[in-house]
């Protein structure tokens, strides 16, 4: 009897650890599924030296490391994700489009360009601990991690060893964050008024930039921003009009403004709502405010019904 109650008392044990590790697992999972890699772009930090970011400052295989003063594109890095090898990325600089990372046994961590191979692919696996960092393991020396290993720009390369510190690990900044919004762009309230009224207001579509500076590539660029959005409510409408918008290269024709005229009836509370999104660069020049569709709201009282769920 005393050694079937231990028995059983360890299974519970037993049990208890697994559902603790299954929680940890999906955890770890969710953790990597909120960040989004695909063509998105990032500021990658090393946790140990915190202010230190990845950069590439030329066209050498040596000619990238860490920096820690003011932001700019050569520390800007996007993950082209490969067609067949799910979870593995190239890691492309903004400032030098045709280079990618590449780890091999013989010359370590370099940058390269000329034709794709397997060597220059790596995945991101968050550290474990829920606490927004990653390490950057190469795909195909699946030991192999990108570190920092001292405190010099220059000291970053690859480690392969069994030792796991904050120097490996690095922290995913995105190029941009997004707030979604329905903003009031017209209001009348002509509910004491005995005739209709007519007004002309202009609006605005597109994407409008605001602060100066220019834009390297606005491929880049706009998958940054769709990237910032992807999964929230209305992400579609948002998305299609960034298409719209960056069918041309130059900024002035990002967006477009229209005047429209508007009949507010006798007896009615009237308003026109605007779906906009303000993206928020790391950079200062890279900010801007995306405005989409409208809609007219009328009502008999001080409160606007919105059975099409239109106000995010």
């Amino acid at each position: 009897l005393l050694y079937t109650i231990k028995f059983e008392l360890m299974k519970m044990t037993i049990l208890g650890v697994c559902a603790l590790l299954a929680s940890a697992l999906v955890l770890q999972a969710a953790a990597a599924d909120d960040l989004v890699l695909d063509n998105n772009q990032f500021f990658i930090y090393n946790k140990n030296w915190h202010k230190a970011r990845l950069r590439q400052w030329g066209p050498q295989w040596r000619d990238y490391g860490t920096y820690e003063h003011e932001v700019a594109d050569n520390q800007l890095w996007k993950f082209e994700p490969h067609p067949n090898m799910e979870g593995c990325y190239y890691i492309i600089n903004e400032a030098y489009p045709r280079y990618r990372f590449a780890d091999s046994k013989q010359n370590g961590l370099v940058l390269i360009k000329g034709a794709y191979n397997n060597n220059q692919l790596f995945k991101v696996v968050p550290s474990g601990d829920n606490d927004d960092f990653y390490y950057i393991y190469s795909c195909v020396l699946k030991k192999d991690r990108i570190t920092k290993k001292g405190v010099k720009n220059k000291e970053v390369g690859r480690y392969g060893g069994s030792v796991y510190n904050d120097n490996q690990l690095w922290k995913l900044v995105p190029r941009f964050t997004a707030d979604l919004y329905t903003d009031t762009i017209f209001h009348y309230d002509n509910r004491q008024g005995s005739k209709e009224i007519t007004q002309e207001i202009s609006v605005t579509t597109g994407v409008v930039k605001t602060t100066e500076g220019s834009v390297r590539s606005t491929t880049t660029y706009k998958a940054s921003m769709e990237a910032s959005i992807a999964g929230s409510k209305a992400s579609s409408e948002f998305t299609q009009q960034l298409e719209a918008s960056f069918t041309s290269s130059s900024q002035s024709s990002w967006s477009k403004t229209e005047t429209i005229g508007f009949t507010i009836p006798a007896g009615k509370n009237f308003k026109v709502m605007q779906h906009k999104a303000s993206f928020n660069g790391v950079m200062p020049q890279d900010s801007c405010t995306l405005m989409t569709s409208i809609k007219i709201f009328e009502s008999d009282s001080e409160t606007f019904n919105d059975p099409d769920d239109f106000v995010i």
